[in-house]
């Protein structure tokens, strides 16, 4: 199955500008990353609202799966 939080985004670094690869896993986990320069970047998940999706989007695959399996019936 597909799982969103795995998926990358790119963020930029705030000190050097340079791009940064994050997961959704990293910023629901409002983890600290580290650019090259050695600039720490904390992520934050506003109100929680990046794993509220993530849980909405991984629920409507599964129903998505179930149906395509109903079909196949």
């Amino acid at each position: 199955m597909f799982e969103i939080s795995k998926q990358t985004i790119k963020i930029d670094c705030p000190e050097c500008k340079r791009s940064i690869t994050v997961s959704i896993k990293q910023i629901t986990d409002e983890a600290l990353v580290k650019c090259i320069c050695g600039q720490g970047i904390q992520l934050k998940d506003s109100k929680g609202t990046n794993k509220k999706a993530i849980s909405d989007i991984n629920r409507s695959l599964k129903d998505l799966e179930n149906t395509f399996k109903k079909f196949g019936k």
